[in-house]
């Protein structure tokens, strides 16, 4: 474009190719870089215009003519900038949302944990990793003692603070490699890998101790939470869904023992 305007071109036309610089160079380099690239594109191209022909001999060009093609030029880089502009805020207010929803898959909207697809999700690639490395893990389901009491007496909003007031503990109680996941209903579901079932026993009754002295205030109502819960470490050859049920009979004895237990007991 420098040596079009230098030139001038067929019959001095040369400078009106000027005009494909703004949007290409907004559009491959970005907004705030194409700019740049074009504010020092206008000065240089003043600058070529300008210099006396004595000096150095170029096509020379009316003033007339270097004001409309500087304005013409100004306003062709103002409209691609808005247009850059507004496409950049489009896909970025289209990623947010991609990003949101991706969330959302994933999230139980009222406690904010994993939800059951997450879960699942995380048991197959841990599930994988342990066949590799033959590293332990061990999952345990949980189930909130008489939820459907606390509904009827309190109401849903109640059992609602309960399952996040929960969902608090059981974060503050993982580590950074654990999940916890809201299962379905009152039902949680911790992924620990690394663990032995003995040691997915010290942290159930980790958790079990610090619910014995916490108490949920709703609406001037103590509600005391008392959860039971199933243990199963993953074995060879053993599918998913089979140590699910596996732990979920243990829950189920749990709950036979008489509730607010832990099993199998070691």
């Amino acid at each position: 474009m420098f040596y079009l305007m230098y030139t001038g071109g067929v019959e001095n036309t040369g400078p009106l190719w000027v005009f494909i610089v703004a949007p290409v160079s907004v559009f491959v380099h970005g907004l705030k870089r194409g700019l740049i690239e074009l504010m020092l594109f206008v000065i240089i191209s003043i600058a070529i215009m300008s210099i006396p022909a004595e000096i150095i001999p170029h096509t020379v060009y009316s003033t007339e003519f270097k004001l409309r093609l500087l304005y013409s030029f100004l306003t062709v880089t103002f409209l691609s900038a808005l247009y850059e502009y507004s496409r950049d805020q489009s896909y970025q207010h289209t990623l947010k949302l991609s990003e949101k929803y991706q969330r959302l898959a994933h999230l139980d909207p009222l406690t904010q944990l994993s939800n059951r697809r997450a879960a699942l999700t995380i048991l197959k690639r841990e599930q994988a990793r342990v066949v590799r490395s033959k590293e332990p893990l061990s999952i345990i389901l949980c189930d909130i003692d008489h939820f459907k009491k606390i509904n009827d007496k309190y109401g849903h909003n109640a059992g609602d603070a309960v399952l996040i007031e929960l969902a608090e503990i059981f974060t503050h109680s993982m580590r950074e490699q654990d999940c916890i996941a809201r299962w379905g209903g009152e039902e949680f579901l911790f992924i620990l890998p690394q663990t032995q079932a003995e040691s997915a026993n010290i942290l159930a009754e980790k958790i079990q101790a610090k619910l014995q002295h916490h108490i949920v205030h709703y609406e001037g109502h103590d509600i005391n939470i008392r959860m039971s819960m199933g243990i199963e470490q993953f074995k060879d050859n053993q599918s998913i869904d089979e140590m699910i049920n596996c732990a979920d009979k243990q829950l189920y004895q749990a709950k036979s023992a008489g509730r607010n237990q832990i099993f199998p007991k070691f």
